[in-house]
């Protein structure tokens, strides 16, 4: 043997596992070509790969992406603030399925941080709007068509949203 080439180490027959798992972010594969995902780490940049990703997998113009990676960018930045998702390791799940007429999104979180109360997605009646922040479930329902939630105490939660595909809101029309 060559001096130059690497001795090989004689296989035992057993596979090696992976011990290293990707850190986020990462893409999810499926087998269905209409559905995407990405993992997302903790780090509060991530909401803008989150931003851009919804843009891409959206296949349409700005405009009509507008609500998918408006939706997104709430729920994982949501998810963040009021979850372990947003505490180091922590992780938010996004995926997308693309379906004839309707986007159908869910956003998974890795559930809610240790205290008295679990917190569970609400929009908060009578908020003043001159105050900063609390509107990401407003903007969720304004540009939905529907979403909901589901998930057990302290456990994660998934919130999932029905967008009407390729309509452009109406709050972005100018005159």
């Amino acid at each position: 043997m060559n001096e130059a080439t690497p001795r090989r180490e004689p296989a035992t027959g057993v596979p090696r596992q992976r011990t290293a798992i990707v850190p986020p972010p990462r893409r999810l594969s499926f087998a269905d070509p209409h559905r995407c995902g990405i993992v997302l780490g903790h780090d509060p940049g991530h909401v803008l790969i989150a931003r851009v990703w919804a843009h891409q997998i959206a296949r349409t113009t700005p405009n009509a992406a507008f609500p998918l990676v408006a939706v997104a960018s709430e729920l994982v930045t949501n998810a963040h603030r009021h979850t372990r998702s947003g505490d180091p390791g922590g992780a938010v799940t996004v995926v997308v399925e693309r379906r004839r007429h309707v986007l159908i999104l869910t956003v998974t979180d890795n559930g809610p941080r240790p205290g008295p109360t679990i917190p569970v997605p609400r929009i908060e009646e009578g908020g003043d709007p001159l105050r900063g922040g609390g509107f990401g479930l407003r903007i969720v329902d304004a540009l939905a068509s529907y979403w909901d939630w589901s998930g057990s105490a302290g456990g994660p939660l998934t919130v999932r949203v029905l967008l009407e595909r390729d309509v452009a809101p109406g709050l972005l029309a100018v005159v």
